[in-house]
């Protein structure tokens, strides 16, 4: 008789949350706020209160104050600047809205921040020409212990922890989530999770180059081959460069985007002492800020000078009124550090190198989900950098940082908070189901199979094949349907070696399947790049160089049929939108 047990342990909860960083035990204590009765488990790869991108060193979190713009005004900059229309706008206001709440909350369940002489959480309004969103928002600074002040919380409420397991699928039941297999990293024991509600919390699909792509989307991999919806996709990369000074005594490095507040022409100067903003008359970073560092170096006026010292120095004044030493030796091992250079630019695919501009396929955080962060899957949830571009909150923009300097962490709590109790209540509510003992069995194989292989190539050469020949900076700074067809058809290629992916032990079965979701991300990015005929935000087209609201003011949306990537478009429902396009 088929028994679920001999394929490995069973656990059996009302709560599954996949993830351990802010979002995943945010959203175990909300719901245990909500329905405290319910069992929850919260399991991670790594070490649940570690994991993440939270502990490597955000500590700031977005949020209006009261001493700031109104939501209007933060709405209308947002909307018109960063998201270029194709906002979740009815979402964006409630983020605006609720975001200093979300803040207060965190500090119930123990996370320490700055206050005031009166004990008032003590805000830092953000206003310093030119930076990236002026006037229009503020942060707090947090504790960089934050993590384990919220694990032990958890814990003190009931919530159960698992470490070390990596959820690689997700287990359904006529259409609906039931749970998910995956297995210990360290000694291989598989496990089966039954679950009457499952939340994915483990973050964004990227290529671990770097603060924000520490994750490599197995969650969103999941929910995709699951039969999820992917939306707004296309604006999930990102293009930057990396300072040749960029490594502190601290360990931490800076990588710039055009999507980071600290960044500005202003603060760029060239080999000959001109600040870019000389030449190029502009102030605030956008699509094009990448392209025109291009011109500089190309044109042999470099390398390009950034004020690190200027660019942190806010930071720096309020972190240091905390008492920890960590982010005091953090953000002070900036002093000496006054100028930062971008050295030069490859258009071939090189090797990355400190001071060359690089690409990212990652930063994608497309599964689709609605108000609740519920997805298109009945039973499955998915919040922060899981859900962010596709929570259509942010718009056209990589996502995180959604254009505003932690907001990655902001949205990871607000989506938390705001997913929780709807599936608590369901948690609370639906009736567990059958999981297949044949699902199980096949998934198990699947996952295990390149341990049972001698020859093929290893999750290491796949990773450095892949960051080598599929993130050079012309297929994502210069996008067009060429480059795109060609970087797709390398893609594919590339898929194809996957198949004979092999691992000598449980650590590299992990890598195994990290490399396998990394995969996804560029594959949806360029596969919803290529049918946007436009350039809009994030997304860059060299032979459609113009915003076509006419024909664009849609969502894109992709789900997996029969291996296949379907597309589908949903018009923004701009007669309900307060804020329009002109001409609309």
């Amino acid at each position: 008789m088929a028994n679920l047990e001999n394929l490995g342990e069973v656990i059996s909860t009302d709560m599954l949350v996949v993830g351990g960083s802010i979002g995943g035990l945010c959203t175990a204590l909300q719901a245990k706020e909500e329905s405290p009765d319910i069992d929850i488990l919260v399991v991670d790869k790594q070490t649940v209160g570690w994991a993440g991108a939270a502990p490597r060193g955000g500590m700031v979190i977005w949020c209006l104050s009261p001493k700031d713009d109104s939501v209007d005004d933060l709405m209308k900059y947002h909307v018109n600047t960063i998201g270029h229309y194709l906002n979740d706008q009815e979402l964006l206001r409630d983020y605006a809205t609720n975001a200093l709440h979300t803040i207060e909350k965190i500090a119930e369940w123990g996370v320490a921040m700055p206050r005031d002489a009166k004990g008032n959480i003590e805000l830092t309004k953000v206003y310093q020409p030119p930076a990236f969103l002026p006037e229009h928002w503020s942060y707090v600074c947090v504790d960089s212990n934050m993590m384990v002040s919220l694990r032990n919380t958890a814990r003190k409420k009931g919530v159960k922890i698992l470490n070390k397991i990596q959820v690689v699928d997700l287990l359904t039941k006529d259409g609906r989530i039931v749970g998910a297999v995956g297995f210990n990293i360290i000694d291989g024991k598989f496990y089966i999770f039954k679950a009457k509600a499952t939340v994915l919390a483990n973050g964004l699909c990227g290529p671990r180059d770097g603060l924000f792509a520490a994750s490599t989307g197995e969650g969103i991999a999941a929910a995709y081959r699951a039969g999820a919806e992917m939306r707004n996709a296309e604006f999930g990369s990102m293009v930057g460069f990396m300072a040749r000074e960029g490594y502190t005594s601290a360990g931490v490095y800076y990588v710039i985007s055009f999507t980071y507040d600290a960044m500005s022409y202003d603060r760029l100067t060239n080999a000959k002492g001109e600040t870019l903003s000389e030449r190029y008359n502009k102030k605030m970073p956008g699509p094009d800020f990448l392209l025109d560092i291009e011109k500089e170096i190309n044109a042999g006026r470099g390398p390009i000078y950034i004020n690190v010292e200027e660019s942190m120095r806010k930071t720096q004044k309020q972190i240091l009124k905390t008492k920890e030493d960590w982010p005091r030796k953090k953000f002070t091992s900036l002093e000496n550090r006054h100028v930062a250079k971008v050295l030069k630019y490859a258009r071939n695919p090189v090797p990355r190198a400190e001071g060359e501009l690089f690409a990212s396929p990652g930063m994608c955080s497309p599964v689709k989900v609605d108000h609740n962060m519920k997805t298109t899957l009945e039973g499955l949830w998915a919040i922060g950098d899981t859900s962010y571009n596709g929570s259509a909150m942010s718009g056209a923009v990589v996502s995180p940082n959604g254009g505003m300097c932690g907001s990655g962490l902001g949205n990871a709590i607000f989506s938390a908070i705001k997913g929780a109790p709807s599936a608590a209540k369901y948690a609370a509510e639906a009736k567990a189901s059958a999981v297949s003992y044949t699902q199980v069995k096949q998934l198990k194989e699947k996952i295990f199979a390149p341990i049972g292989r001698n020859k093929g190539i290893t999750a290491t050469e796949a990773i450095a094949e892949f960051r080598s020949a599929l993130t050079p900076v012309q297929y994502y700074l210069h996008k067009n349907k060429a480059s795109i067809e060609t970087l797709m058809s390398r893609l594919q290629e590339f898929k194809q070696k996957l198949s004979k992916l092999t691992a000598n032990d449980y650590h590299n079965l992990c890598k195994c399947h990290e490399i396998e979701s990394m995969t996804l991300g560029p594959e949806l990015n360029f596969t919803a790049g290529l049918v946007r005929t436009e350039s809009r935000g994030m997304h860059q087209r060299e032979d459609y160089p113009k915003r076509d609201d006419k024909n664009w003011l849609k969502w894109i949306s992709i789900k997996d049929q029969d291996g296949k990537m379907v597309l589908s478009t949903e018009p923004i429902p701009m007669d309900t939108y307060k804020f329009k396009p002109e001409g609309f």
